[in-house]
């Protein structure tokens, strides 16, 4: 029995350090590696653009950055510390390991300044913005009858398209097209040209973001970075999606 009870000891034993290990292996590399993908390689970026337009939503991702940048500091210096302290009892493949959970943080780091040294006449100071405005994109495609949009914006009035005449079209004068979007504003212009063309907008605290439709042959302009950040990206001929910071 002594044994027997020996092995089951010894078994037991093995098997606590074996758990430990993986859970370390999950807080201090799986998941620093799934928020240096999200964060600072701008998916959820993404993510926030195609799947949800509103400005609480980016709002909530703010707030949390300060949380998982202590947690990215907390996994550096843990890591170092156990590098450390078991030099010389950890396998070199456990020391590679440890040795990959301390960069880990510094590339999320790293990544995640960036943005920050990049001069403000440079194209690539608007690249961690992109992500969004393509997510965008494609949650318009995915959900937009543009066509439908088009025929609507024929059956208006005229005095919604007097010139220099900035003015909101009511929601309850929206068609079915245009409430599946559930934008927050939707303004009435007219090009130089003459044709009509719509403004539906979202955002308003931390940036704008929206898609203009007008007729096919309508000029798409190209993004000035230098009008607050403005990127603008085609959707079809005569409409295209774009993202303002405020």
């Amino acid at each position: 029995m002594d044994t027997k009870e020996n092995i089951q000891a010894a078994e037991t034993g093995d098997r606590r350090p074996r758990s430990n290990w993986k859970e370390s292996k999950l807080i201090f590399l799986v998941l620093p590696i799934i928020l240096t993908i999200l964060i600072p390689l701008w998916v959820l970026d993404y993510l926030c653009g195609r799947f949800s337009p509103y400005e609480i939503t980016l709002a909530y991702i703010t707030m949390l950055y300060p949380v998982i940048g202590c947690f990215i500091i907390f996994c550096f210096f843990t890591s170092i510390v156990r590098l450390f302290r078991g030099w010389k009892k950890y396998s070199g493949k456990k020391k590679s390991l440890i040795v990959a959970e301390i960069a880990i943080p510094l590339l999320f780091i790293v990544l995640f300044i960036i943005p920050f040294f990049i001069p403000d006449d440079s194209d690539m100071r608007w690249f961690a913005y992109k992500p969004f405005t393509y997510g965008f994109r494609d949650r318009i495609r995915s959900k937009a009858d543009i066509e439908a949009i088009r025929d609507w914006i024929g059956t208006l009035g005229e005095e919604y398209f007097k010139i220099n005449h900035f003015t909101r079209i009511p929601s309850d004068a929206w068609p079915k097209s245009l409430r599946v979007l559930k934008p927050r504003r939707v303004n009435p212009f007219v090009e130089e040209n003459g044709n009509r063309k719509i403004k539906i907008s979202w955002g308003g605290f931390i940036g704008i973001w929206g898609v203009d439709i007008g007729m096919r042959n309508m000029k798409i302009p190209p993004s000035d970075f230098r009008h607050y950040g403005e990127y603008i990206l085609p959707l079809e001929p005569g409409a295209y999606v774009w993202h303002e910071l405020q």
